[in-house]
């Protein structure tokens, strides 16, 4: 043996160093080189088990998103008529009035002439263009409506008569926007197809989130038992 040979693991040292190690680790010999960069084992344990924790805290913080989100799925599952009520009981009316910034200020009031007017005025605006200001406002207003409608009503799952009105505010950009409608209750069929969706996402996920967890506490367990470094060897593993 020269002076720049490694010294290797005993037998009895790789063998139990196998037993503890993940079988695809495994192998027939062991050697000081294998606990340095870049075969350093206990790095590679190390390295799995950060892996495996990062991945069950994605899991976690993805599961939290859908349970929260379950619980607006009667909300955001409403169904929405601008007509008269068919096949449904009417259980009130609600409604909701918001101020929202819905583009650059004008020289006038835009709705003057309606809606349309409004519209195609607003066609030319760099926020129409680029963002959609306007649209997200009106979907934001129409969520606060619904879910204003679950609360007061709470076997609200659907809105009949739906309207909404704009008026700008000035020449600020700034726009009044209100909305009613008349809370029912009827047939929808939208809400329990997406509870049974959404609860199965969540089931499935509670079960990968929980191997995921044993994953993590068996690697954890490993690790802890595999040597830091060539000179903790013998107080591991024995000589």
């Amino acid at each position: 043996m020269g002076i720049f040979s490694t010294k290797e693991l005993s037998d009895s040292q790789s063998k139990k160093l196998n037993e503890i190690l993940p079988e695809q680790f495994r192998k027939e010999n062991w050697s000081e080189n294998d606990f340095k960069v870049p075969n350093h084992i206990y790095q590679k344990i190390e390295n799995l088990y950060n892996s495996s924790q990062n991945q069950f805290n994605a899991l976690k913080k993805e599961l939290d998103t859908k349970t929260d989100d379950y619980k607006e799925i009667e909300v955001r599952n409403i169904g929405i008529f601008n007509t008269e009520i068919f096949d449904a009981t009417p259980l009130g009316m609600v409604d909701i009035g918001s101020v929202e910034k819905f583009g650059a200020a004008s020289t006038g009031d835009r709705f003057a002439n309606g809606a349309i007017g409004y519209a195609i005025e607003s066609a030319i605006d760099k926020t129409w263009a680029s963002g959609n200001i306007q649209e997200n406002a009106v979907n934001n207003v129409k969520y606060k409506l619904l879910q204003k409608a679950k609360s007061i009503f709470p076997e609200c799952n659907l809105l009949f008569k739906y309207e909404v009105d704009f008026r700008e505010i000035g020449s600020s950009g700034n726009v009044f926007i209100y909305m009613r409608g008349t809370a029912s209750k009827g047939i929808n069929n939208a809400i329990k197809n997406a509870q049974q969706k959404a609860q199965a996402e969540i089931d499935s996920l509670k079960t990968e989130l929980e191997n995921k967890k044993q994953e993590v506490e068996k690697l954890f367990e490993i690790k802890s038992k595999v040597p830091p470094t060539f000179k903790d060897v013998e107080g591991y593993l024995g000589v």
